[in-house]
């Protein structure tokens, strides 16, 4: 059976018998739990050193592989283009982006530090499944290394229309990039037509029912919202009702119940 592999850029090892909670872990938890999986990407941890070596850690069949981030990386790449260049301008907000060239290698250097580092650990038939715009570019270096799995993407955050796109430094080198990708998902409608509407006007690219021809493959590109647990919120919704505080509150309304 495939493995899924999960990548995105901060991996929370959940502690033996704790909760678990989190937007990414809301999105991701109903499919790997189904089986075995693999959630790769950076621990959190800052080092003086680069290039540290992956820990692998293994918690209710779920492998958890992560790495840490030299001083210069998480800089550049996190503190820097990730937040200080995509995140303020696919929130439509140019006027807050402050680009550096530095901090683009080093966006483009830790996207590449991570493809390689799944390179030596995935399986020809592993489904891989990317999270955010922190790691748009890495479905590009892991088809360069010759992996031919079916890889995904999903955009957490909006995505704004190709005017306020192609404002993005090197735009016509990141953007694309995601048509490495067999399916790439956004939160909404807007944000899907908004990216295919980027593909036709700077790349030529026109789909049929939102799949896009690249090369000799179909990239789709699809709406998937993210929401809560609603079953669970309903079950504790339902027994809140009969709490004593609950009840104590009720018998301060006017009229009662």
């Amino acid at each position: 059976m495939a493995r899924l592999v999960i990548v995105s850029n901060r991996v929370s090892v959940p502690e033996e018998g704790a909760p678990r909670a989190g937007g990414l872990e809301v999105a991701v938890k109903a499919a790997i739990k189904r089986g075995s999986g693999i959630w790769f990407g950076w621990s959190g941890r800052v080092t003086p050193r680069s290039n540290i070596e992956v820990q692998e850690i293994v918690r209710d069949k779920i492998t958890y592989i992560v790495a840490d981030l030299g001083r210069e990386d998480f800089q550049e790449y996190y503190n820097g283009f990730a937040n200080r260049v995509l995140w303020p301008i696919l929130h439509y907000r140019v006027d807050l982006a402050e680009f550096s060239r530095r901090d683009l290698t080093g966006y483009l250097r830790v996207n590449d530090l991570f493809a390689r580092r799944l390179h030596n650990i995935l399986q020809p038939d592993d489904l891989i499944w990317v999270h955010d715009y922190h790691l748009m570019p890495l479905a590009r270096t892991l088809r360069e290394l010759g992996h031919r799995n079916r890889i995904g993407f999903f955009l957490h955050i909006p995505c704004p229309p190709p005017e306020m796109l192609t404002a993005l430094p090197h735009h016509d080198r990141l953007i694309p990039a995601l048509c490495d990708y067999d399916l790439v998902g956004f939160q909404t409608g807007d944000d899907a037509f908004n990216f295919s509407r980027y593909l036709a006007r700077e790349c030529g690219l026109h789909s049929h029912d939102f799949n896009f021809p690249v090369g000799d493959r179909a990239m789709r590109v699809d709406v998937f919202p993210v929401s809560i647990e609603t079953a669970a919120f309903a079950r504790l919704a339902q027994r809140s009702a009969n709490s004593p505080f609950v009840q104590r509150v009720l018998e301060t309304l006017v009229g009662g119940r």
